[in-house]
């Protein structure tokens, strides 16, 4: 679904000529389905109101801003492909730090030597995909931002499953996430200047990148405190590259397609990533403190 999201959005950035906008709009959406259900969602409110929480379990949706408002910039540019490897390196690394300093919901995972290892190789990974972009279309600073978004993405996982826990409501936790993450787009879209001219297309199918966002946030919330954040970026990861291979393949943006160093990059990541969960801890997780 992320891959899928990535080129639906990418799709509607195009047609808005803006990428901020349509973040903002993927959004919007997913945040209008999530607020049908608050009513019946009181009790995980008020025990989310009554709990101590850190301050930065409620920017998750910053994280999630980033994520799709990157990804919607530089699809166009560079294709599924290649954002999902830039994407998938940045998550393994900041999953790893995520887990190393307990910052989930499972507690502390030590940074083991195969996790180190695979987490390497999925960075270099990155540098293998580029190289089959053409010289003009690739941008080092675009690839450096959608490495930031993905570990910032490891993150909002953490957070959102932090929120779940306190909570006990995977919804509550998702609400936040959303509210969080339109705030941040809407502000950055005034900024630019953007929120006064969006347009909205009339295509339905443009609209379902915020759907699929609610999908991936519910998931997420309710499954990280059982994998650990680096564990579900992994099973992310399966579906992602899978997808975006695939897309470019079939369904490519408008003036970008499939080059074989991006599939030998992306094969390379799936390798890092099998590296990473490669070797189970013998011990259970520390607690979080």
């Amino acid at each position: 679904m992320v891959g899928i999201q990535g080129r639906i959005n990418g799709e509607l950035a195009a047609q808005m000529h803006s990428a901020i906008g349509a973040a903002t709009a993927s959004f919007v959406v997913g945040l209008v389905i999530l607020l049908v259900a608050v009513p019946a969602r009181r009790a995980g409110f008020a025990r989310l109101r009554a709990a101590r929480t850190s301050k930065w379990w409620w920017l998750g949706g910053v994280g999630g801003a980033l994520l799709v408002s990157s990804s919607a910039h530089a699809v166009p540019r560079i294709g599924v492909a290649l954002v999902s490897v830039c994407l998938v390196a940045g998550t393994s690394f900041g999953a790893l730090l995520t887990d190393a300093f307990g910052l989930g919901p499972s507690g502390r995972h030590h940074a083991t030597g195969w996790r180190l290892a695979g987490t390497l190789v999925a960075v270099a990974a990155v540098g293998i995909a580029a190289i089959g972009q053409p010289h003009k279309s690739l941008q080092p600073w675009l690839l450096v931002l959608l490495v930031v978004a993905g570990a910032m993405a490891a993150v909002q996982q953490a957070a959102n499953g932090q929120l779940r826990l306190v909570a006990a409501d995977v919804v509550v936790a998702s609400v936040v996430s959303f509210v969080g993450g339109t705030i941040v787009l809407v502000i950055l879209a005034a900024a630019a200047g953007d929120l006064a001219r969006m347009s909205w297309p009339g295509t339905g199918w443009l609209y379902l990148g915020g759907p699929l966002g609610v999908i991936y946030i519910l998931i997420g919330a309710a499954t990280v405190r059982v994998l650990g954040v680096l564990r579900f970026a992994l099973g992310v990861v399966a579906g992602q590259l899978t997808s975006s291979v695939v897309i470019d393949a079939v369904w490519p943006q408008r003036g970008t397609s499939l080059h074989l160093a991006t599939g030998f990059g992306a094969l390379v990541t799936v390798i890092g990533v099998w590296l990473s969960g490669f070797h189970r801890e013998s011990a259970e997780p520390e607690p979080a403190e």
